[in-house]
């Protein structure tokens, strides 16, 4: 009988070892799959996030090019001009580039309306960054619209032919001649905070330009 009751004893004790290892597996096992799921979860909105930035620039990509290729000159000296005006700042490119459109804009389509392009650094502004500025041609209505607040370099150049060969040119001011074609190029303060779509410059044609 106590050789029987130590032998009970001593499979009880086995049985009460092997639940502990059980329990300790079972626990580290959800603690590693906890630690996955919220490392997934992470992962998840850092995709999502991703993938917003990428939507918004591409619409802001699709929006400048439609601008642009929406460019006109009436041929008259009086009306504003396509203009580009070709500065630095800080040793940053900070060009400004300005021009009619007729294409779709926030204060309206159909032509008069002028489109401003520009680095906004005024802290008596709400907006930063790469900035849209809308007005139209009377100057009673005008809108700005922020298009991305991490760029801080703007570099435009504009393709011509008008002087008999097809040249980049930094600088652009008519009423009457438009040119072949714009490219943009931004910048932010560091590669990594600039969307990647937003590293490659932004080309557009102008139909009727030289």
């Amino acid at each position: 009988m106590r050789r029987a009751a130590a032998g009970l004893r001593r499979e009880r004790g086995m049985t009460v070892v092997e639940l502990v290892v059980g329990l300790t597996i079972t626990a580290l096992a959800l603690a590693a799959g906890h630690a996955t799921l919220g490392t997934l979860v992470d992962q998840r909105a850092r995709v999502r996030e991703e993938a917003a930035e990428t939507v918004r620039a591409a619409a802001v990509r699709r929006a400048v090019a439609d601008w642009l290729g929406g460019a006109y000159a009436t041929g008259t000296a009086m009306s504003p001009p396509f203009q580009l005006v070709d500065r630095r700042d800080r040793g940053r490119a900070d060009d400004e580039l300005s021009f009619l459109t007729t294409a779709r804009t926030p204060v309206g389509a159909g032509g008069g309306v002028v489109v401003r392009l520009f680095v906004d650094r005024d802290a008596r502004t709400p907006e930063r960054g790469l900035t849209a500025e809308f007005s139209d041609w009377t100057g009673t209505r005008a809108e700005r619209l922020e298009l991305d607040s991490s760029v801080v370099a703007l570099d435009v150049r504009c393709l011509s032919a008008a002087l008999g060969r097809r040249e980049w040119m930094g600088g652009w001011s008519s009423s009457l001649l438009l040119p072949q074609g714009v490219q943009l190029s931004v910048a932010a303060a560091s590669p990594e905070r600039l969307t990647p779509l937003l590293r490659v410059p932004i080309s557009a044609r102008i139909l009727g330009g030289r």
